[in-house]
């Protein structure tokens, strides 16, 4: 068996798992002869002590066991690659996995259920990931620090919040001066006023680097006393998301009056506009700017098929000779947008759609993988010639080097067969799927959309919708969807395709 908890307090522990695993054990007459147990570890990394373990006792031809049991599919990974890698892994090697959690199907709803059960359980994750930040988010509003080192002049301090966890205090951090306090509020006092930074860099003999004291200005509103959080874009391979380190500052979170402040707020708003108007500022801010998101742009159309543009919290459409333009904010028609694409995906009218689509759609040839076989038979015998020339030869090198060309080919083609094989199953059971399965998955989706933030909200309408027409005269909108029903049940749409449902 494998055990898994994590920090999620919603997880169940170890030894519930257990008691679980063993009734499952008993139910099937299956004897426990090794248990594998990751606790704290999260299942967004495949990097956990004892699913290494389980992994190389796996592959291991002295392996003692032939059965996995688990509780869940998000037990042995909250990544849909990871479980399907390590699946694939146990179906060669004649492993069962075993849920106590996933009720028992046919062979063919299975492969249904555990891609369904595999994309939520990453979704969850992913949300996960979400409500940490919001509970980051909310510490800022509460004065609080969301985390990280304390910025130069200022170092951290714990309070007490009156809140107990576990049994224990909890403490929060806050800023108070440190003893580069002086030196800073000089410098950005000098910087506010005009005063060019190479200049204030010599007559103040400050030791610091130039790139420490422009990130000191950017954070100018931290030095004012605020509490300033979501700044900065994150980073992906060692690059800014966007190409800037900095967000548009419409998207800070900013709580004033949190601690002790070094300059005063009309001082931090002049370093700001300084930093903004300089020549490198200007470029900066442009780049910045066309990170402001609009939720709907690329989607939003007017009936003629003139594109609703973003701009300065409204959509525009242009206006083209005699057709009239029109401006409209833009958080109506999100919220509107929003509102329906819920309402629509939860309808019963989408349901029979997505279910009569998916009975009607055709099936791939009854052995899709037939020529793929063929190939493997093919190089096997060229495997197994190569070997025995290779025995025969006084240096077997080009022989060995050709039997590991032919290797590299024959595992590429049995996971392209695996694959396959795989999609043509999933081909085959949506035939099989029942309204109540469609209607959980799409409830779910719904559920999500309500909760997850604004640039993956905008990705996930993306996977949805086709266009959205809204009539610049009645302000009325159509969406018009795009859901590929092979895919519909892994939570992902490709983009590009055509549409398969009736607006």
């Amino acid at each position: 068996m494998y055990l898994r908890s994590s920090k999620d307090r919603s997880d169940v522990s170890i030894d519930a798992q257990r008691r679980e695993l063993s009734r499952l054990a008993q139910d099937r007459n299956l004897m426990i002869v090794h248990e594998y147990t990751d606790v704290v570890e999260s299942a967004k990394s495949e990097h956990r002590p004892a699913f290494q373990d389980m992994l190389r006792d796996l592959k291991s031809p002295t392996r003692q066991w032939d059965s996995l049991l688990l509780v869940d599919t998000s037990r042995l990974s909250r990544r849909r690659y990871v479980a399907q890698v390590f699946k694939h892994e146990a179906r060669k090697r004649g492993v069962d996995i075993l849920y106590s959690k996933v009720p028992d199907t046919d062979p063919i709803t299975s492969v249904i259920l555990e891609s369904v059960f595999e994309a939520m359980d990453e979704v969850h994750s992913l949300m996960s990931r979400e409500k940490g930040l919001a509970g980051m988010t909310e510490n800022v509003r509460q004065g609080y620090r969301a985390g990280g080192r304390a910025p130069k002049g200022y170092r951290l301090s714990k309070v007490g919040t009156g809140a107990k966890r576990d049994g224990q205090a909890v403490e929060k951090s806050v800023l108070v001066p440190n003893n580069d306090a002086k030196l800073v509020s000089r410098f950005l006092k000098a910087r506010a006023a005009g005063t060019p930074r190479a200049q204030v860099i010599r007559d103040l003999n400050i030791p610091w680097p130039a790139s420490t004291l422009i990130g000191m200005e950017w954070r100018a509103l931290t030095y004012a006393g605020h509490t300033v959080w979501n700044q900065s874009n994150p980073q992906e391979n060692g690059k800014y998301v966007g190409g800037t380190k900095y967000r548009p500052r419409d998207e800070w979170v900013i709580n004033t009056d949190t601690h002790e402040a070094l300059i005063t707020v009309e001082e931090a708003e002049a370093i700001l506009t300084n930093l903004q108007n300089s020549s490198i500022g200007q470029a900066v801010s442009r780049a910045k700017q066309g990170l402001s998101s609009y939720l709907l742009t690329g989607m939003l159309k007017a009936p003629d098929g003139r594109i609703w543009q973003g701009v300065k919290d409204k959509y525009r459409l242009r206006k083209s000779g005699e057709k009239k333009g029109r401006l409209v904010p833009n958080s109506p028609v999100d919220e509107a947008v929003i509102s329906k694409l819920i309402d629509d995906l939860k309808s019963a009218e989408m349901i029979t759609a997505l279910l009569e689509a998916a009975h009607t759609r055709d099936g791939k040839p009854e052995d899709p993988a037939k020529e793929m076989r063929a190939e493997v038979i093919g190089l096997n015998e060229k495997i197994s010639k190569a070997m025995e020339i290779s025995m025969q030869l006084d240096d077997p090198g080009p022989a060995l080097r050709k039997v590991n060309e032919l290797e590299a080919q024959r595992k590429a083609l049995s996971e392209e067969i695996t694959r396959v094989e795989r999609e043509y199953s999933a081909q085959v059971a949506m035939q099989s799927i029942t309204r109540d399965q469609i209607s959980k998955i799409v409830d779910d989706l719904a559920e999500e959309l309500k909760e997850v933030d604004r640039p993956r909200l905008k990705g996930v309408i993306q996977s949805l919708v086709n266009e959205i027409v809204l009539d610049p005269d009645k302000l009325e909108f159509v969406i018009l969807y795009r859901i590929p029903v092979d895919r519909c049940l892994s939570m992902a749409s490709p983009r590009g395709v055509e549409p398969l449902l009736p607006a």
